[in-house]
């Protein structure tokens, strides 16, 4: 099996708008009982980013050459989040296998680090990234081991030791669409306008 395509992030982005993606959904009953709130499992992130115009030599190429091979492999970018000074977390790693629910115990963290309530992670496990985020702020103890709230709720069951990416998360998934299309401009330069990648799993 190939690896996702890493997409280049030297040109950045544009605008790009984040999304959820939810499985679940609310039960509404017709003769006016209570709502009921399903909760399923899969509930998983998505993101439109909309590419800045790049020049042709060498940026557009090697960035339409990566969107191609990202449509068949599956693409692997940056989550970005602006504004937020992400210090030093360590290499924070699940801490025990079997985990479930809304919470994920991990160590190796470092000491007094602070993971922030809506601080995005990619957990690595099983060979593929899945993106969550913190729940609440927990400041790590003296044994580099915490307990982080998150949300969705974890998808797959982690193995001991997989990799939690706070210094650098990232999303990975299927580009939408059925083509991979780009305008070339004379300037010359390329405009991929906006690029939609989903979680898969």
């Amino acid at each position: 099996m190939t690896d996702p395509i890493t997409l280049p992030s030297l040109r950045g982005v544009k605008i790009d708008k984040p999304r959820l993606i939810d499985f679940g959904g609310a039960l509404k009953p017709i003769m006016g009982g209570d709502v009921q709130h399903l909760m399923r499992l899969g509930t998983r992130h998505a993101i439109d980013i909309t590419v800045p115009t790049m020049p042709a030599e060498p940026d557009g190429r090697i960035f339409a050459a990566r969107l191609r091979r990202a449509k068949v492999f599956g693409a692997l970018t940056a989550f970005r989040q602006d504004g937020m000074t992400i210090g030093t977390p360590g290499n924070p790693v699940v801490d025990g296998a079997g985990q479930s629910g809304f919470s994920l115990a991990m160590r190796a963290f470092t000491v007094a680090y602070t993971v922030r309530e809506g601080q995005y992670f990619s957990l690595v496990t099983g060979g593929r990234r899945y993106l969550y985020f913190a729940t609440t702020d927990v400041t790590i103890p003296a044994n580099g081991k915490a307990t982080i709230p998150l949300f969705p709720m974890l998808r797959k069951i982690p193995a001991d030791g997989d990799a939690c990416e706070f210094a650098a998360p990232m999303i990975e998934g299927s580009l939408s669409g059925n083509e991979v299309a780009f305008t070339r401009l004379t300037s010359p330069h390329h405009d991929f306008g906006t690029i939609t990648i989903t979680e898969d799993a």
